[in-house]
């Protein structure tokens, strides 16, 4: 009976330490799944501006395919992005370009041609923040991952977690104004990003009133994703 006693006491301590372990956080590696054949169909709408013209407005589908992936000489993978555009989904995909995605167990770099710009953190934690710019030349530029693990409805679809990344939000409305934006969905990958990058004019006749020079606004929100 002793004996006894004393297993289950030592059962009782061995629990004890298993429990007090901490738990492994989440990285959220997960919002942003790369695989081959995964592929994603936005619907596209920009607006161009120019001083002295009427703004000019571009409504399209853009694809996304995950190629290819290759190892990369430190163990980790790139994957190639295949880009394509249509008008309609009644007209046939004309190829736009091609970009690379290298994921890490730390963050995930995007580079959208030969520019890389480093997309997420890992973990996921609403408040984190990481220049965008750390691989390319373009300056610092601070993005912060504002929610994370929030629902959202896109294009009638609900994604039950997703997280947002602010890569800017200037809100000049004298010089220039440019606020950007991509949200996440877990499992899912990007599925909602917008633009607005306004120039303003900054003459003595015009100043302070939000006469655009030049610049863009774009919205791009998923329609359809899978694997093929």
């Amino acid at each position: 009976m002793k004996h006894f006693v004393n297993f289950l006491a030592l059962l009782a301590l061995l629990w004890g330490c298993e429990a007090e372990k901490p738990r492994p956080l989440a990285s959220g590696t997960e919002y942003f799944p790369l695989a081959k054949g995964q592929y994603q169909i936005y619907s596209v709408q920009e607006v161009h501006y120019l001083s002295g013209s009427e703004p000019r407005t571009l409504n399209y589908e853009l694809m996304t395919v995950v190629a290819d992936s290759f190892p990369s000489p430190d163990g980790q993978y790139i994957y190639v992005i295949h880009r394509s555009t249509r008008e309609n989904d009644s007209m046939a995909w004309q190829a736009l370009d091609t970009w690379s995605v290298r994921k890490e167990d730390s963050r995930v770099t995007v580079s959208e041609g030969n520019t890389p710009f480093v997309k997420m953190i890992f973990p996921v934690r609403e408040g984190t923040r990481w220049d965008g710019n750390t691989f390319n030349t373009l300056g610092n530029d601070e993005y912060v991952l504002t929610s994370a693990g929030r629902p959202l409805e896109v294009n009638g679809m609900t994604f039950e977690k997703t997280a947002t990344v602010e890569q800017e939000r200037n809100g000049d409305l004298i010089v220039f104004r440019d606020e950007r934006s991509e949200v996440y969905a877990f499992e899912v990958g990007l599925v909602k990003k917008e633009i607005i990058q306004f120039h303003y004019c900054t003459d003595d006749a015009c100043l302070g009133q939000q006469v655009i020079d030049e610049g863009i606004e774009m919205k791009m929100e998923i329609k359809e994703y899978g694997n093929g």
